[in-house]
């Protein structure tokens, strides 16, 4: 008795260029298309998400801030990864995602542009993560601001040497996929694409650990001097800990789940949090005390980049440190703290040298 045919598992022939046959089963086909839909999904629900934070950040942020360090550097990674993922959708109008070449491995009429595309989108995915960890470096300095300069030069240190083991894993990434872009060649540098996730990963939390870590201290001396108004200290502390936990169940996810490219969310994540973060932070900042705008390190990365400022910081530290002295033999209180400090509240801290000696008047 003859077998029923199954017209779902019959193979389709294609012919190649010297005339011989090639054999395409239509699961294989399907798998191709379905392949190419998911993600597409991926990259562009990433493309919408920081095309519209951009925007959104563009417009509530103030002129006179949209040249301090921090915007720069966040609304650079933005602009990146936003690149990267037109450059991601764009390969798949290319001929390199059309049936023929991608089953027969002809590549002979793909045009330099598409190849130009593929290489532009390692390209931006380097310089996306540069920008995250170069913000990462500058935020880490600025909240621990208040630590011993050698304890802060060590912290510093560590940093760099973290960022410098992502960036450069990144980069021989981009160099290794480059090349087997050019020579329309399959990657298999499988365990490199593994460790630049890895280091990436690593980099992300150990900054949010500190993030964590210093906010959450200071969140609970606060609680101590009985400020416990919601400000800015508390809006990086909750972001930090999102930067932390979501980046990384979506690293762990990509050797769980087969998604398509479900760990480039990972940079996207990050990119996002670190604008929203300083966004929100900013506005409760501007709702508390106008008095200290500009009066610690952490208002000077929302300041523009000037020539000049550095004797008005210093004037300006004197000042707190000539207000905290005059009141140094009363016993404060929670209201007081709040109107002495603003920058306590206002998620901000105040550096004071040691070894210096308060003497009272009434001594």
């Amino acid at each position: 008795m003859q077998r029923s045919f199954d017209p779902f598992t019959q193979s389709v022939t294609f012919h190649l260029a010297d005339g011989s046959p090639l054999e395409v089963s239509v699961g294989e086909l399907d798998d191709f298309v379905q392949y190419g839909i998911k993600i597409c999904i991926v990259y562009s629900s990433q493309l919408g998400a920081s095309l519209a934070l951009l925007v959104l950040v563009l417009l509530l942020t103030k002129k006179d801030k949209r040249l301090s360090p921090v915007f720069l550097l966040n609304g650079s990674a933005l602009i990146f990864n936003a690149c990267r993922l037109i450059c991601n959708c764009v390969y798949f109008t290319t001929e390199f995602s059309k049936v023929y070449p991608y089953f027969s491995g002809d590549y002979s009429r793909v045009p330099a542009s598409a190849y130009a595309n593929s290489i532009l989108a390692v390209v931006f995915q380097v310089l996306l993560l540069i920008a995250i960890e170069c913000s990462l470096i500058l935020q880490t300095q600025v909240i621990c601001v208040t630590i011993r300069q050698l304890y802060k030069n060590i912290l510093l240190g560590i940093s760099v040497v973290i960022s410098l083991l992502a960036v450069g894993f990144r980069l021989g990434l981009a160099v290794e996929n480059s090349i087997a872009i050019v020579q329309a060649a399959n990657f298999d540098a499988v365990w490199l694409e593994s460790a630049t996730n890895i280091t990436t990963i690593i980099s992300i939390c150990f900054f949010s650990c500190i993030f964590i870590a210093k906010l959450g201290h200071a969140i609970q001396r606060r609680k101590k001097m009985g400020i416990r108004r919601f400000g800015a200290m508390q809006v990086i502390f909750i972001m930090s800990c999102q930067t932390l936990v979501v980046p990384s169940i979506f690293a762990i996810l990509q050797y769980c789940v087969e998604v398509p490219e479900i760990d480039s969310f990972v940079l996207t994540l990050v990119a996002i949090s670190l604008p929203l973060t300083s966004l929100w932070a900013t506005s409760l900042t501007g709702n508390g005390s106008q008095a200290s705008s500009g009066s610690t390190e952490r208002n000077r990365l929302w300041k523009p980049i000037r020539l000049g400022s550095a004797e008005k910081l210093k004037q300006s530290s004197t000042s707190a440190s000539a207000n905290l002295a005059s009141v140094a033999t009363s016993s404060p209180t929670a209201a007081h703290m709040t109107s002495l400090c603003p920058d306590l509240e206002a998620g901000t801290a105040v550096g004071v040298k040691h070894d210096v000696t308060v003497a009272s008047n009434n001594m």
